[in-house]
């Protein structure tokens, strides 16, 4: 497997072949020509194929073999997972492994990055996408508190879309203290249930009906990208990510007083 891999690696000549057999039948100066390549090139390439049996020769030129045609879409995958993961390492270098969304799943996902020149780039994503969720209900788990996000939550909330929200006590705690007024009317009112999670929760996910966003913090709480997707898979996944945070918090009843640091 290694030595197929490095000899793939080795020249994009060889990739190119393969895909191009795959297309037909095709002898040396055809294939030549295609490619605008050398026929020298092409003909010690079919060689190694051959060796490797990936080719066979027949009427009209050389095909592929069973062998060469898995060769080459198996290669041509490993090409474009290797693509998908530069595109998305700006977001993936933020999250742990139990907060990754598989590669797989990514191939259409839309993605926003801070940088030097716009780094509030991935903060306006997440609002403008956020405006065109449909649907009753929002799930959510966050990491920081922010008065751009409470404002576009709110405007959901106006529109009768009703936010279940999970927090870390710590940052529960502190949006209690922050507005203690303004934090018990909005569990009053009823358009939010919030969940408090007694460990960090190192990530953001806000997951609607058909569309989903996930945002990926650096150390300081400062938001690096921002993901959004319709994917079915990748909401599948959001929202096992979302329940398995929700169903280990507890939720907030202001009726039974507030649960951990929160009371007065």
């Amino acid at each position: 497997m290694q030595d197929a891999a490095r000899f793939l690696a080795d020249s994009p000549d060889r990739l190119a072949l393969l895909t191009r057999l795959r297309e037909g039948v095709a002898g040396p100066a055809t294939l030549a020509d295609d490619l605008n390549c050398a026929r020298r090139s092409v003909q010690r390439n079919l060689a190694a194929f051959a060796e490797r049996g990936w080719v066979e020769r027949g009427d009209g030129g050389y095909r592929l073999t069973t062998a060469g045609d898995l060769a080459a879409t198996t290669h041509a995958d490993y090409l474009d997972r290797l693509e998908c993961l530069d595109r998305f390492a700006p977001l993936l270098r933020h999250l742990d492994a139990d907060h990754a969304p598989p590669l797989s799943m990514l191939g259409d996902a839309d993605l926003v990055v801070a940088s030097p020149e716009n780094p509030q780039a991935p903060v306006h994503a997440y609002v403008d996408r956020l405006k065109r969720f449909e649907g009753d209900t929002v799930r959510m788990c966050s990491p920081v508190l922010s008065r751009i996000f409470h404002e576009a939550h709110a405007s959901l909330a106006m529109r009768g879309v009703h936010t279940d929200l999970v927090l870390s006590e710590a940052t529960a705690t502190k949006a209690r203290e922050l507005n203690p007024m303004e934090f018990e009317a909005v569990l009053r009112v009823g358009v939010l249930d919030l969940y408090v999670h007694s460990d960090s929760v190192p990530f953001g996910l806000t997951v609607g009906e058909d569309n989903m966003l996930l945002a990926a913090y650096d150390e300081e709480g400062h938001l690096e990208a921002c993901l959004a997707s319709d994917d079915p898979d990748l909401l599948v996944w959001a929202g096992d990510l979302f329940e398995r945070y929700r169903e280990r918090s507890v939720k907030v009843e202001l009726s039974r007083g507030l649960p951990f640091g929160l009371g007065s």
